[in-house]
């Protein structure tokens, strides 16, 4: 917790505050730019709802709705959610007149005047109040958690009820969101990062040129006929993960191997002090997506000519801490911000709604980013659950995996938002899925679930990109869609079905 310091005087205390505030901030006067709502709510009477009481408002919500976003619970709900985690809360701000912002968010400058003046007034507020309300002097470094230089949120450690009701009231106030609440009878995952112990069978993968090792779902993709069009040259897939691992050097050393010569990968981190982890789950994306069509007997990505570009953004698939949606956001915004970036593969995911993510992926979309997302897999309790977010969100192009016969996989989510499927999983076994890169040496090992089937479709979107590199997003969806299993129809848990990477292409050629 903050350290705070006593005063014995509200003279003091009043002077302490506003001298900090001329100090640091110069705003103009809170009243001219913050502005209340017609409706303001009260301040919640009495103790906060304990812990069990707020995870049954929030399990019956997504029990009913089949989905959960915070602007639906009251304000009660919302402060008491804010006493358990690590108290953050997340503020997405703008100037009390402006509208819906999600489609011009990568526009915005926020240290523009109207922008300035509205983050400086909800600073000098919160110290203000927060001094106020507590009797102690407030420092703003004290409670400050992230104040995005590009995205209008401040995350702040916040339990105070009396402060969480001024920032409810404001028009000025997009959401408020605690970003690290979960249910306490969960256990913070872990999910991802193991990988799988099943041993190979033989019949999973075949051999092929120069010595690698081709997944058997490959075929039912369609992908090896679409490497006689195109591999992948010149376009650069961005990855976002739970890290990978420094001694698969196949995303190291040997990116570069076998039919995979004069290409890069580069790396980053937006959690953490690296972009390399023990996680697996990382590295067998990344090896899905583009990894080497080697002769080291390892196996092969889809859209091995392309280029890398990793972001570590999370410590696990399931976006469970508040520093997890923080870094997949700031990774989201350091994608988009990459002019070489075309096409952005996302492989977690949360059960929750967030504002964070979803400012992100607003911010990643209109830098022209084509975003794929994981539709979820369980992990136990989120087993009866629909599409996890952000591919639950319009702008994200939703996968999920299916069985060979194209039952939804036994670990896979669906839902009406799913646009496509990847066969990935075998009939009679479903932990015989596709195969990638391990964290180490050159043997595969299997991998599953939604995420390897998201991976994967970022590859053929690569190999679309590369045959004609002159075609609009949208136009690169089109080709996917009107190749798919089900077009002209969409299946109302598997949207347009399994893609069909050769015929993509091909069509894409067209244009």
């Amino acid at each position: 917790m903050k350290k705070i310091i006593h005063i014995t005087t509200g003279l003091v205390l009043l002077l302490t505050a506003c001298n900090k505030t001329e100090e640091h901030f110069n705003i103009l006067p809170i009243e001219k730019v913050l502005k209340e709502r017609s409706d303001p709510a009260t301040v919640p009477d009495g103790d906060a709802y304990s812990k069990t009481k707020v995870d049954g408002f929030v399990k019956q919500m997504l029990e009913e709705r089949n989905d959960f976003h915070w602007e639906w619970v009251d304000l009660k709900i919302l402060w008491s959610a804010l006493q358990s985690g690590d108290h953050s809360v997340a503020i997405g701000y703008k100037p009390a007149e402006t509208g819906d912002i999600s489609n011009t968010i990568h526009q915005l400058n926020i240290g523009k005047d109207e922008w300035k003046s509205v983050h400086d007034a909800l600073i000098d507020l919160i110290v203000t109040e927060l001094s106020r309300s507590t009797g102690t002097t407030v420092k703003w470094e004290d409670i400050l958690v992230e104040d995005d230089p590009v995205l209008p949120i401040i995350t702040i450690k916040l339990t105070d009820k009396t402060v969480l009701t001024r920032l409810y009231n404001l028009k000025n106030v997009r959401y408020l969101e605690p970003l690290d609440y979960y249910p306490d009878n969960v256990e913070r995952s872990g999910s991802g990062c193991d990988g799988s112990s099943t041993a190979l069978d033989a019949s999973d993968w075949t051999t092929i040129t120069p010595n690698c090792k081709q997944p058997w779902n490959y075929v039912s993709t369609n992908i090896p006929a679409a490497w006689n069009i195109s591999q992948g040259t010149g376009v650069t897939i961005g990855v976002i993960d739970a890290g990978i691992s420094s001694s698969q050097n196949l995303l190291g050393l040997n990116f570069n191997n076998g039919l995979s010569t004069g290409r890069s990968i580069t790396t980053d981190f937006t959690i953490g002090t690296s972009a390399y982890t023990t996680c697996a789950h990382g590295t067998s994306m990344s090896g899905l997506a583009a990894g080497a069509r080697n002769d080291l007997n390892a196996s092969t990505g889809v859209a091995y000519k392309a280029n890398l570009h990793f972001i570590r953004g999370c410590n696990d698939v399931v976006l469970d801490a508040s520093a997890e949606k923080t870094g997949v956001k700031n990774a989201l915004v350091k994608m988009g911000d990459l002019n070489a970036v075309k096409i952005v593969s996302m492989s977690v995911g949360s059960p929750f709604s967030s504002g964070v993510l979803e400012d992100g992926v607003n911010y990643a979309y209109g830098k022209g980013k084509m975003l794929f997302a994981a539709a979820g897999t369980s992990f136990g309790w989120t087993s009866w659950w629909g599409v996890v977010y952000p591919a639950a969100l319009t702008k994200c192009v939703a996968i999920t995996g299916v069985k060979e016969n194209g039952s939804t996989c036994a670990s896979c989510h669906a839902g009406s938002q799913v646009d496509f499927t990847i066969p990935m999983e075998r009939n009679t076994n479903s932990n015989r899925n596709t195969v990638s890169l391990s964290t180490n040496g050159f043997n595969p090992t299997y991998v599953g679930g939604s995420s390897c089937a998201t991976a994967m479709s970022a590859g053929i979107a690569g190999l679309i990109w590369s045959a004609r590199p002159t075609l609009t997003r949208d136009q690169v969806l089109n080709a996917l869609k009107t190749t798919s299993q089900n077009y002209p129809s969409i299946n109302g848990v598997h949207g347009y079905g399994n893609i069909n990477a050769r015929a993509a292409v091909s069509a894409a050629m067209l244009y």
